[in-house]
């Protein structure tokens, strides 16, 4: 009786064990079936890592909205995101709490200060391409503003200058050679643009704090304030901006020039014409620009100038070169905190 009573309890045991397992087997496979998979996601969404805008403009609008939008994202990246955030909403709400910077506001500065060009630049050609492609495919100044640096800023000046200049969008071909550019605090870079149907035209690119990517219009156009044949014809009086290529010249005229006066050779990189220019070089204001003309070895140096002719000197003399009134930014880049 007792043997048999043994067996029956063993019995129960095991099939209270094989349920037990088989309950297992059936959640994991749950779990497995539920669990999110990165690589699927990505297979599912692949063309948000591969597409490329083809340059129509009349398909895929949303492509080339804005240009933050050319930006490729990481599809996984974004549905794993879309699962925390449905997390986050069924928890309790609590106060937000400050970033490290709103709590310790003088790493700000110290942040920025490391910031020294575009890091792993070869690794973002895609998206810069994209940009810089967009950039001169545009064919009205609005279209371009989407793709231009301080976009706000130049809108005006952009507007003016093809008032009187043709807009024509190039017909693109490939992106050259690109290089970071060593700028403490800037995230730049420097790229050559190849197109089908015009010369190739060498850019600055700006990357943002968030990522995205913006071609210097002012630098890519040599922007001046006046066109270089009307500032030597006019010889305007009031300082004035201009982009410039500047050397040392063969010979100065009338002799020696005053001491401490520094005299160079001024023209511009695309139209016909040049002019000494003259500039005190123990005013500290002027340092940069003597840092510029060494590095250049004082030979074809891009400047970005205020120009002006005062007429006169101090003595009654009659003034035959332009003054450097000032030096803006550093070649034909225009730094953010360097504009008089």
């Amino acid at each position: 009786m007792v043997s048999k009573r043994l067996a029956y309890v063993v019995g129960c045991l095991a099939l209270l064990a094989m349920i037990a397992a088989l309950f297992m087997v059936a959640t994991g496979k749950l779990w497995e079936s539920t669990r999110f998979n990165e690589q699927y996601v990505d297979s599912v969404y692949e063309d948000a890592k591969g597409r490329k805008w083809s340059g129509n403009f009349t398909e895929s609008r949303a492509l080339i909205d804005s240009a933050d939008d050319v930006r490729p994202k990481n599809a996984s990246a974004r549905f794993s995101n879309g699962l925390k955030e449905a997390g986050q909403a069924l928890k309790p709400s609590k106060a937000p709490k400050k970033t490290l910077l709103e709590t310790f506001p003088n790493l700000a500065s110290s942040a920025a200060s490391t910031v020294n060009g575009i890091q792993n630049i070869e690794g973002k050609r895609l998206e810069i391409e994209a940009v810089i492609r967009g950039f001169f495919e545009a064919n009205t100044v609005d279209m371009k503003l989407v793709f231009a640096r301080d976009s706000l800023r130049v809108k005006p000046l952009m507007q003016n200058y093809y008032r009187s200049h043709p807009l024509n969008s190039l017909r693109w071909k490939n992106l050259g050679w690109l290089m970071s550019v060593d700028e403490k605090g800037h995230r730049l870079g420097y790229a050559q643009a190849i197109f089908d149907d015009a010369e190739p035209i060498n850019v600055i690119v700006e990357e943002t704090a968030e990522g995205r990517y913006r071609v210097d219009w002012e630098s890519s156009v040599s922007y001046g304030e006046l066109d270089w044949k009307d500032f030597l014809k006019v010889r305007p009086v009031e300082p004035t901006l201009l982009r410039v290529v500047a050397s040392k010249p063969a010979s100065t005229p009338h002799g020696r020039a005053a001491q401490g006066t520094e005299v160079i050779e001024i023209k511009h990189p695309a139209q016909e014409g040049s002019v000494l220019a003259f500039f005190d070089r123990n005013d500290p204001k002027f340092q940069p620009l003597i840092e510029q003309l060494q590095s250049g070895n004082w030979k074809d140096v891009p400047l970005t100038l205020r120009l002006c002719f005062p007429g006169t000197s101090s003595t009654g003399g009659t003034l035959m070169g332009a003054k450097i009134a000032n030096i803006e930014g550093k070649g034909w880049l225009i730094l953010q905190g360097t504009r008089s």
